[in-house]
């Protein structure tokens, strides 16, 4: 009897060791647990949504970025000169990654998130030489890996964008163009591929289309050479009919004028610059009686005789909204900002920097902020098809 009771003790002490300390904070009934994470703030809520993932699932479901709108969970980030924190941001993307990714592995950004695809992914967890999407968020410090879809022709793949707004869900979507006619949607919220096919006018689907979209209101929208900017909803059950709209730009841009698009907040805006002329219009959606009808608002229109040589020998690369600032090339090595003041406007040569000149030369959109982490199917991960990376410690 004393030998029993003599084992009991021992085993009992290898397994109170095995034990994991109690959470008396699950104990708490739901409703409870719901209002106290409401009044975190949502720095607060994304750190609590990393200890466990009950708690992610609590938040995810209970707690809606729509609880608190006097927070903004899409800020400006990285001033547009001199980029101090950009070096230091593709560094810390490259250790995630496990490879060295540069400006023009960057496909897109969209509120907060970046981008990436390439094959040279060398985390643990992935196979090497396999071609991958990379979604990042650099304020949460999460990353996920997105295996491209197989049984694709490449080439009709080319483009790519993110759909992301933590107002609307904090799931993300990944779409990828096959041509003009067909894109391939993936959502974090099930970890599955899907096809949408699109139906536009023949000299639509003809003429050229500017890589570069930017995401509103659960829609898309892409420039097309041929005067119009194509809006497609982002949803799968949408009816194909109603899946695409075609919008008419302004009459004077055509004649050897560069263009650009950008959104700002819930603003639209379409960039025009020609001879010594900028000018910004801001899209403007009416719906009377059900119909839907789109005009252009000028926002700036503004002559500067500096802008003439930019205009005639060099090119529009981008234009951030949030700081005002239009990027132009000129020859190989000469880039300018044109900054757009309230009394004023100024262009001047930007220094020379390697990894900047770089990310202005691919077009890059703004960088932001977003301290919201992004969400994706946790309970309904596959092996090879969706991957979480592990991060480096501070």
């Amino acid at each position: 009897m004393k030998l029993s009771i003599e084992k009991w003790i021992v085993r009992k002490k290898r397994t109170m060791g095995r034990r994991r300390p109690r959470c008396l904070f699950n104990k708490i009934p739901i409703d409870l647990q719901t209002k106290i994470f409401d009044k975190l703030c949502v720095k607060d809520q994304s750190n609590a949504m990393c200890v466990s993932r009950l708690w992610h699932d609590t938040i995810l479901s209970t707690t809606i970025p729509n609880k608190h709108p006097q927070q903004s969970l899409v800020t400006t980030s990285l001033f547009p000169t001199p980029f101090v924190n950009l070096e230091q941001l593709f560094h810390w993307c490259s250790q995630v990654m496990c490879c060295r990714v540069i400006p023009q592995n960057l496909i897109d950004s969209c509120n907060g998130l970046l981008l990436f695809c390439h094959n040279n992914g060398k985390a643990k967890n992935l196979t090497h030489g396999v071609y991958h999407y990379y979604v990042l968020n650099h304020v949460t410090k999460q990353c996920v890996a997105v295996l491209k879809p197989t049984g694709q022709i490449t080439k009709g793949y080319s483009y790519a964008t993110l759909v992301y707004d933590p107002a609307e869900s904090w799931f993300f979507q990944i779409v990828r163009f096959q041509g003009c006619r067909r894109v391939n949607v993936f959502s974090s919220d099930n970890g599955v591929w899907h096809t949408i096919d699109i139906r536009l006018p023949e000299h639509i689907n003809e003429s050229n289309w500017i890589k570069k979209t930017v995401y509103l209101n659960r829609s898309i929208y892409r420039l097309s050479r041929s005067g119009h900017l194509v809006k497609i909803k982002v949803d799968i059950q949408e009816n194909i009919l109603e899946q695409v709209e075609v919008i008419t730009l302004p009459s004077d841009c055509l004649d050897n004028c560069h263009w650009e698009i950008s959104v700002k907040g819930e603003k639209l805006l379409f960039v025009m610059s020609r001879g010594v002329k900028f000018v910004v219009c801001e899209l403007v959606e009416c719906v009377t009686r059900g119909v839907t009808s789109y005009s252009w608002c000028n926002i700036h229109n503004i002559e500067n005789e500096n802008l003439w040589h930019l205009n005639t020998y060099g090119e529009l690369l981008s234009f951030h909204p949030y700081h005002q600032v239009a990027f132009f090339k000129r020859k190989k090595f000469q880039f300018f900002c044109f900054q757009i003041g309230i009394d004023f406007t100024d262009v001047q040569e930007i220094p020379y920097n390697e990894i900047l000149y770089d990310y202005l030369r691919y077009c890059r959109p703004p960088l932001l902020d977003c301290s919201a982490p992004f969400a994706c199917c946790l309970n309904k991960e596959h092996q090879r098809a969706f991957q979480r990376l592990p991060i480096p410690p501070r």
